[in-house]
């Protein structure tokens, strides 16, 4: 009969719970990004551009340029191609395409760190 040495085996039990413990985690993170938001369209009020979002919305907070991407607020520019979205609890306000963006990895707002989607 063989004889095994306990400290190889604690040493093994580790190194295959490390293992399980590290795949674990990494598959968790993988699945966890890969899902999208909610339907941000359904959820979320989007204006063609900056001047109309702030008459429609009295929320709306006033700002020069989009925190996210730091361009002005240009209402020439900004149209279909361009539209801005008001966060409904903070009311600050982002072109679609940086805070959609901003919203598939993190929960809240940029500016005030304020809930805004529930995961």
């Amino acid at each position: 009969m063989t004889y095994i040495d306990p400290s190889y085996v604690t040493a093994m039990a580790t190194v295959v719970l490390f293992l399980i413990i590290f795949i674990g985690v990494n598959l968790y993170l993988f699945f966890r990004r890969s899902t999208a938001p909610p339907m941000l369209e359904l959820t979320l009020g989007t204006w063609p551009n900056y001047a109309e979002a702030t008459r429609q919305d009295p929320q709306a907070a006033s700002s020069d340029c989009c925190s996210i991407c730091l361009a002005d607020y240009d209402n020439e520019e900004e149209g279909e191609d361009n539209p801005v979205r008001i966060l409904p609890i903070c009311g600050h306000v982002f072109h679609v395409r940086c805070v959609d963006t901003w919203l598939q990895q993190h929960p809240n707002c940029p500016v005030c760190r304020s809930r805004v989607m529930h995961r």
